[in-house]
């Protein structure tokens, strides 16, 4: 009996270390909710096959990427008196041109702020960019990438800069391919030595 209790924590356990990508994920995409799930249901299924946990792990990625709003929490109001629960849908937070701005976190910019208004941001060493850069700043390029909206969604496209343009957990943006900011969000130009983060303005 020992034996193959063992057997299920280790099951249990494999699951839930799986079940961490899509928690991860959800929190990075502003879905918490959603990657909280994905690792509840990765970790019980560990108890049933050690695959499931790697299937469910995928489609919850895949409900994280494609849904525009997170899983929220309500009690109903026939709850108040210890009902059920019920799940719904809720809008993520839209901000709006104006609402947010970019703050140099380190480099050659560092401490300084702009406004990321409707027409958004240009990074590079132009003098035609918002966010410019000295002359011999290394790694930027003179059009490096820009912040952009789409609707009501600021997006960060890298303008096929020679050094790249990250995202704080180091994955690099291929060039002009939007990537969804949110406020907290980190990115740097080069190297982790040009830092900007997304802020309420």
């Amino acid at each position: 009996m020992g034996d193959l209790l063992v057997v299920y924590l280790t099951f249990l356990l494999a699951g839930a270390l799986i079940g961490l990508v899509p928690f991860l994920v959800g929190r990075f995409m502003g879905k918490p909710v959603l990657g909280q799930l994905g690792l509840l249901c990765c970790a019980l299924s560990g108890l049933f096959h050690i695959s499931l946990p790697v299937l469910l792990a995928l489609v919850f990625l895949g409900w994280i990427f494609l849904s525009k709003h997170d899983l929220v929490i309500r009690k109903s109001p026939a709850a108040q008196s210890g009902g059920s629960y019920q799940t719904t849908y809720a809008p993520t937070p839209q901000p709006q041109a104006g609402s947010l701005r970019l703050t140099c976190l380190t480099g050659p910019l560092r401490g300084r702020s702009y406004p990321i208004g409707p027409k958004g941001l240009m990074f590079g060493r132009d003098n035609d960019c918002a966010v410019c850069f000295p002359g011999e700043t290394p790694g930027i390029s003179r059009h490096h990438c820009a912040i952009r909206w789409q609707g009501n969604t600021p997006v960060l496209v890298d303008l096929n800069s020679t050094y790249g343009t990250f995202l704080s957990g180091g994955r690099q943006l291929p060039p002009n391919n939007p990537a969804a900011l949110a406020v907290g969000t980190r990115f740097y130009l080069a190297n982790t030595g040009v830092m900007f983060q997304i802020e309420l303005g």
